[in-house]
């Protein structure tokens, strides 16, 4: 959204010309509530204002989709446990920490904004179906910044209007009384944006009907979780689910890692992408701020090379877990030393090579240690070449994908009828289906070696070709050891669009001949289009476990598996038990391990459940109790 911009320089012009006459009993040259709002215009201004502070490097530029969420046991960090931004992820923080401090402050920010534009909403002669859509924007962002504050630290103070100076002491809402509060602003909100889709506006980083839906079955599945425990509201998760999926607006893109290349390269998925927090780089609709670490410290690691275009800059900062790697089905026959997954979404979340460089090209190097492995979901060599030296760039973020409002159906569906229906498994198959590259068509299942041949050389590997079959887009490479050829790594299954061409028949697999030796030969089969079915006839709580996994292995690095693990209700039991999982799979091994990720495994506990309240809060707020073990 361009206007941010145009909304800041009005501030700084209002502070600079009003300083000239600040002891003017009634000052004329500057805005205040009295005589702003009076347009739609400033309306829109004001809102713009609202939605810039998502992408705040405190929010989700940076600290939600890195700092708060990085270690679990889907991913976890590689770095020392020193300096202040690495004891958030290493379970070292205190009450006194700055970006704690401001995990509190921009929310309360957020608020304080779409407060003041509510209480001022009516003040504008303007068309009616306009000034509810930017109050039903409003009331989202408002409930949005409060789910953030209530999951993050429990209670919190609940605010509706712009305080006086005199109102410093409020006590904090019980959680439970926040959720219905959200859930209000929502259902406003919903009514408010009737006929505000997508497909009416060609983006999806502002506020639309079906946002709101997805938003709604989110908040109701997190207050049927802990703390809470209503579990009477995952009958509302069903219905708001239903209303986004009967809306016929949304799909999912039948290639998983074209959602997050879309996300890089400033193309807006609306199918897919339910809501995504703008940033600058994009088309009309997004916000604009100066950049963003995603893709960054959660990222492939490569270095930027002023001689090679293709390269690019990722610290990579965070490594994935080999319980997550696992968690993807593999092909049992395979050779390879990391058996193929017949799940398309692993090699992509977690890439076995990273970016070394020379001091003129990039180069790809292989990282075979499953602890080791970068977070590949987010990958900056998509971006703009102009930017991708760059640190930081304006990728969005993801708020609400369709494929999580088909998991949380699911998961409401299990919980309310004691067990999966058919409709809980027509939801986690269709995520599934998906994963597998299956949805409009097959692809190559496996390639398996007849013969390795002699005569090949692991440093220069031979070519393998793919042709035949009916379908295109199939790539593989060839892993030799010794002299002969051990493996074919497929490193695309095929092309997955919708209308394909799509595998009707198993392609030929041609292996290059070496200068001198046997040339190798291998066989390829293509799916049926049933592997990606979830076991039929799960009781609910294998069914549930199901889920789990699920969401693990299609939404990780999305900032969500802590707070799913919280809201499951056994996020310490569940994280001791993962440390003692990976001690006992080699991540505490020097080679191959991560000993730093070990460390911060290590110092979980209960308290770890909620954030402290800040210090700064509790200083100025003296009926804020502060959060137990802090």
């Amino acid at each position: 959204m361009r206007h941010i911009y145009i909304m800041f320089l009005l501030f700084v012009m209002t502070v600079f010309s009003s300083c000239n006459k600040f002891l003017d009993t009634v000052p004329t040259d500057f805005y205040s509530q009295k005589n702003y709002y009076e347009t739609a215009d400033q309306l829109q201004v004001a809102l713009n204002g609202v939605y810039s502070n998502m992408m705040y490097e405190r929010m989700y530029g940076q600290v939600l989709n890195f700092n708060f969420s990085s270690t679990t046991d889907e991913m976890i960090p590689n770095r020392p446990p020193s300096g202040e931004a690495r004891g958030l992820y290493y379970s070292s923080y205190n009450a006194g920490h700055a970006y704690i401090a401001d995990l509190w402050r921009w929310p309360y920010l957020g608020i304080n904004n779409a407060n003041v534009l509510i209480d001022n909403i009516n003040k504008p002669t303007m068309d009616e179906k306009q000034r509810g859509y930017i109050k039903g924007q409003a009331l989202f962002l408002r409930a949005y910044n409060y789910f953030l504050l209530t999951t993050n630290f429990g209670d919190v103070p609940l605010i509706l209007h712009s305080p006086a100076i005199s109102d410093v002491n409020i006590p904090a809402t019980p959680q439970a009384d926040i959720y219905a509060h959200i859930v209000s602003d929502l259902k406003e909100a919903e009514t408010l944006l009737e006929g505000r889709t997508v497909a009416s506006l060609g983006y999806n980083d502002q506020v639309t009907i079906t946002a709101v839906q997805a938003m709604l079955a989110k908040v109701y599945l997190y207050w049927a979780g802990y703390p809470v425990n209503d579990v009477s509201k995952y009958a509302d998760v069903i219905t708001y689910a239903d209303k986004v999926i009967k809306s016929g607006l949304h799909m999912l893109n039948p290639d998983y890692k074209q959602v997050f290349i879309n996300l890089c390269q400033d193309k807006y998925d609306v199918k897919e992408n339910i809501l995504e927090w703008g940033s600058a780089g994009a088309a009309a609709g997004e916000t604009n701020k100066t950049g963003n670490d995603i893709g960054n410290f959660v990222g492939l690691s490569s270095s930027y090379v002023v001689f090679d275009k293709t390269s690019y800059t990722a610290a990579s900062w965070i490594s994935i877990t080999k319980k997550l790697f696992d968690s993807y089905e593999v092909d049992p026959g395979s050779t390879l030393v990391n058996k193929a997954s017949l799940d398309t979404r692993r090699d992509w979340n977690c890439p076995d090579f990273y970016y070394s460089s020379t001091s003129t090209v990039r180069v790809k190097a292989n990282r075979p240690n499953v602890w080791q492995m970068s977070c590949g979901k987010f990958r900056r060599e998509y971006c703009p070449e102009a930017s991708r030296l760059n640190g930081t760039y304006n990728i969005n973020w993801p708020v609400i994908r369709y494929s999580d409002v088909l998991l949380m159906k699911a998961e409401a569906e299990n919980q309310v009828n004691n067990g999966p229906t058919q409709a809980a498994y027509d939801a986690i198959n269709e995520v599934r289906e998906r994963g597998y590259g299956t949805k409009y068509g097959n692809i190559i299942k496996t390639i398996s070696m007849i013969n390795g041949g002699t005569g090949y050389s692991a440093a220069s590997p031979p070519i393998v070709t793919i042709s035949g079959g009916g379908g295109t887009g199939a790539t593989a490479e060839a892993v030799v050891t010794g002299t002969a050829v051990t493996g074919i790594k497929l490193t695309s299954r095929g092309n997955l669009t919708t209308g394909g061409p799509y595998f009707s028949s198993a392609p030929t697999i041609t292996i290059a001949a070496p200068t001198t030796g046997i040339t190798a030969t291998a066989t390829a089969t293509i799916t049926t289009g049933t592997e990606y079915r979830l076991t039929p006839g799960l009781n609910k709580m294998d069914f549930h476990q199901a889920i789990k996994d699920e969401r693990m292995r299609e939404m990780c690095f999305e900032s969500s598996r802590k707070a799913d693990l919280i809201r499951w209700g056994n996020f310490v039991a569940d994280m001791q038990a993962f440390t003692n999982y990976a001690a006992a799979n080699g991540i505490n091994v020097s080679a191959s391990g991560n000993l730093n990720g070990y460390q911060g495994l290590a110092g979980i506990d209960q308290k770890h459940v909620f954030l402290p309240k800040p210090t700064y809060e509790l200083n100025l707020n003296k009926a804020l109790i502060q959060n137990p073990g802090y």
